[in-house]
């Protein structure tokens, strides 16, 4: 008999988390595993992404306090072998209903972000940490996707080392690189640069702009994503006199041909998890240059080949770092720099290990 795994989200949004979610749903080995989805709000263009023989059950709730009780009731109802819920406040709301759910079904949480960070956006940080010290012990498992992040639970949060696993996000190397074809550059002369993210003050495409004023004017910059600063970072490019330089593109299906064309992926973070586009980008043999607070970026630079991850701290050292980009030859696409420890089908190997654990 097949185990079925219930997975848990808040949407179909264009976030990190939930992509990770989605590729690991779609690759379990079906001859095992019956997948499933619920979803708050299932909508957004991820949702196309989602293999068509996993079933989806939407809420049709925005807010988790108004999706809670239904997301239980049929979570009970399903009596699945697992469910694996990703985002701080979904692992908690799951967490604390965990009577409710059955003793028979495992709780699998997955941490996408440093605890630190999500405590911050609660209300109530107290309340944050002690919801966690409390709450995430208890999980039969917390996936993490850097060895920093496991090493935080264990030390700080109090989970056993036992009930830790370190899994790195899933990409897709050959679908990436289907999608991305032959490489398309950002048409001009000089260094062409791409980043990609929530508009939102974590990513820190503000500081990025105030880089680019001391980079040459060839310089250009392609900024895939949407968020509430979209305003307020484009009136920044015009008063800085370089939005001509910088393109913000939105929402895309298929960024991966820009990503594949651009000379480096640049990750400006304040902080970070594990950046899925950084891992894209390397997929389709674009380099990246990153902060060192840009999470679990340093273990990927450890893992790959030379020049491939640049770490600069952010101010003149990230500056100099893009002015020493290499310019990209045009046309075919460029090998993969991206370690093997994050194929879809190692991550996958090991994610249906820790399932049947």
């Amino acid at each position: 008999m097949k185990d079925r795994i219930i997975f848990v989200l808040p949407s179909f949004a264009g976030g990190g988390a939930e992509r990770v979610i989605i590729s690991l749903a779609n690759g379990l080995d079906r001859s095992r595993f019956a997948p499933s989805m619920i979803v708050l709000d299932a909508e957004g263009p991820l949702r196309e992404l989602v293999a068509q023989d996993i079933a989806i059950v939407n809420l049709r709730r925005k807010r988790l306090r108004d999706a809670l009780k239904p997301l239980v009731a049929a979570i009970h109802e399903f009596k699945p072998t697992a469910v694996v819920p990703t985002m701080g406040y979904l692992n908690l709301g799951i967490l604390m209903n965990r009577k409710k759910i059955g003793a028979r079904t495992k709780i699998i949480v997955r941490e996408a972000n440093e605890v630190d960070a999500t405590v911050k956006a609660i209300k109530i940080p107290f309340l944050g940490r002690f919801l966690y010290r409390y709450h995430y012990p208890r999980a039969d498992r917390v996936i993490t996707p850097t060895q920093a992040i496991a090493r935080d639970f264990r030390d700080r949060w109090k989970v056993p080392p036992a009930k830790l696993s370190v899994l790195p996000n899933p990409v897709n190397v050959d679908w990436l690189r289907g999608q991305a074809g032959m490489a398309q550059r950002e048409p001009g002369d000089g260094l062409r640069f791409v980043a990609s993210g929530r508009l939102v003050d974590q990513k820190g495409f503000d500081r990025l702009i105030d880089w680019l004023v001391e980079l040459p004017s060839d310089t250009h910059v392609t900024v895939f994503g949407e968020g509430p600063m979209g305003g307020a970072l484009r009136h920044q490019a015009q008063k800085l006199v370089v939005a001509n330089r910088i393109r913000f593109a939105g929402f895309v299906k298929n960024p991966w041909v820009t990503y594949a064309g651009a000379d480096a992926f640049l990750l400006t973070s304040r902080w970070e998890g594990m950046s899925n586009a950084s891992l894209e980008a390397l997929a389709v043999g674009t380099p990246v240059i990153g902060t060192p607070q840009a999470g679990g970026l340093g273990e990927v630079a450890k893992q790959a080949a030379d020049g491939a991850v640049t770490l600069a701290e952010p101010g003149e050292a990230f500056i100099d770092a893009m002015a020493l980009a290499k310019p990209k030859p045009l046309g075919e696409l460029a090998p993969s720099l991206l370690p093997d420890a994050y194929s879809l089908e190692r991550v996958s190997a090991e994610f249906e290990r820790i399932l049947t654990a």
